[in-house]
């Protein structure tokens, strides 16, 4: 490296402890809007009215962060990450802040858009952002620290949420959030004045924006209309499903790397196989409340305790990654054991589900600690093999390729369980967590491959 380049990485150096720490503050921020928002949205509807429009709180939120993740990619390598970053949090601020504003459901539902643009805008940049600015034997380590911080603040997100709401208002969980972002941009504020003009470039640039933003808007339709699938007739909902399937393929192949569909060594399977290892752990979540509850007759609370041991394992997955003594292992075999743990647990939770309900707690804090495993190993592979030029793309590609497969795993389990209840649910419960076992198992073939990554 010389001049400009050599210059970019001393003062990447000299402010990395600020920008890890402001990394981890924005995932903090990121995880804890989303299960609180979760928990208001229902008081915030009944006072604002609107509760038919319940759905697209969500569904516009996810729309407009695929099409987000898709423009960060591409701008984050022509205008560079710490510019991309910095109006993506500024954006989730403002769309918070609108939020918290809301006089009716309108306002609402423009502030989500808001959020949603902002929200997808900074996670790519948080890939740009390690892969850039961070060395290899480093970046390990900080995912795992930034995978505990996106889970810790989900087991206190919604207790706080509802606390605050049945007190002082719903208004009052979002409007200080904003504060916490901009003490955030604060922090790293001198390296981005003097990284401000790092340009890392991307492929295409610019130039190729409109022709993958419309692939994106397919993409997003698709997705949205596959996580609504749950509440529509069987009638309606199995055209859709083959409709929603088709733009989520003609959507989303041209914004996946080359031959990504067929798990082309290198890139293209590493970023395929990391949405495929993340969607069973993500889509099958609120399976469980439901098994337990309906089929096996436990309280609310105590079937959604079940969620709260996942979400610890996946906290001790990231504090496993952190540690320096994991990076022993090369990311391949961690992959593989992540996956193969998951394969294990999925069969201990379903088990459960017949049996010792005991078992239904071990097994799932398992998979969320395997799933988290295999996907800090994977996140970091691909930035591994990620050029500096395509980090925005590659980033990009596999947060869309993580979405659409939780999709898909959560449209399979709303159609799996449509029409059943009471003690029947369990038994297609326990085939969805058995067929998902099978799907990780090919994971963990296409894993051992000794050319998968190469």
């Amino acid at each position: 490296m010389t001049g400009p380049a050599v210059a970019n990485a001393q003062e990447a150096t000299a402010g990395r402890p600020r920008l890890t720490l402001t990394l981890i503050l924005t995932v903090t921020v990121a995880s804890f809007e989303a299960t609180a928002t979760a928990t208001l949205a229902p008081a915030a509807l009944a006072e604002i009215g609107g509760r038919s429009l319940y759905a697209l709180v969500f569904g516009l939120f996810v729309l407009a962060q695929l099409v987000a993740l898709v423009a960060g990619g591409i701008l984050a390598g022509t205008l560079g990450p710490l510019r991309v970053f910095v109006t993506g949090a500024a954006l989730h601020g403002a769309g918070l802040l609108i939020c918290a504003t809301a006089p009716f459901a309108g306002w609402l539902l423009a502030g989500r858009v808001v959020q949603g643009i902002g929200h997808g805008l900074v996670w790519v940049c948080v890939y740009v952002i390690i892969g850039r600015y961070y060395p290899k034997a480093r970046r390990g380590r900080l995912l795992g620290w930034l995978a505990m911080a996106w889970a810790l603040p989900a087991l206190a997100g919604p207790l706080i949420a509802g606390v605050v709401t049945d007190t002082v208002g719903w208004r009052w969980v979002l409007a200080p959030v904003p504060v916490v972002e901009a003490v955030a941009l604060a922090l790293i504020w001198p390296s981005i004045v003097s990284l401000w003009h790092d340009r890392p470039g991307a492929p295409g640039g610019l130039g190729t924006l409109p022709v993958r933003l419309a692939a994106a808007g397919l993409l997003a339709c698709g997705v949205v209309t596959l996580m609504n699938l749950r509440h529509l007739p069987p009638a309606w909902a199995w055209p859709l499903l083959a409709a929603s399937l088709a733009a989520v393929v003609l959507g989303g192949r041209p914004l996946l790397p080359p031959g990504a569909l067929r798990l082309a060594p290198g890139l293209p399977a590493a970023v395929l196989l990391r949405g495929l290892a993340g969607g069973p752990w993500a889509g099958l979540a609120f399976v469980l409340p439901l098994a337990l509850s309906e089929g096996r007759g436990l309280s609310l609370s105590a079937a959604g305790a079940a969620l709260s041991t996942g979400i610890v394992g996946f906290a001790a997955g990231g504090l496993l990654h952190s540690t320096p003594w994991l990076g022993r292992f090369g990311r391949p075999h961690v992959a593989v054991a992540g996956t193969l743990t998951q394969v294990a647990a999925l069969a201990v939770t379903a088990a459960g589900l017949a049996g010792p309900i005991a078992l239904v707690y071990a097994g799932w804090a398992l998979t969320g600690f395997g799933a988290n495993l295999v996907m800090i190993a994977l996140n970091a592979t691909v930035l591994d093999l990620a050029s500096q030029a395509e980090q925005g793309t590659a980033s990009a590609a596999m947060a869309l390729a993580d979405a659409v497969m939780t999709a898909l795993a959560t449209a399979a389990a709303s159609l799996a369980l449509a029409g059943a209840a009471g003690p029947a649910v369990t038994g297609p419960a326990r085939a969805l967590l058995a067929g998902c076992a099978l799907a990780l198992l090919a994971v963990g073939a296409a894993l051992t491959r000794r050319n998968s990554f190469g």
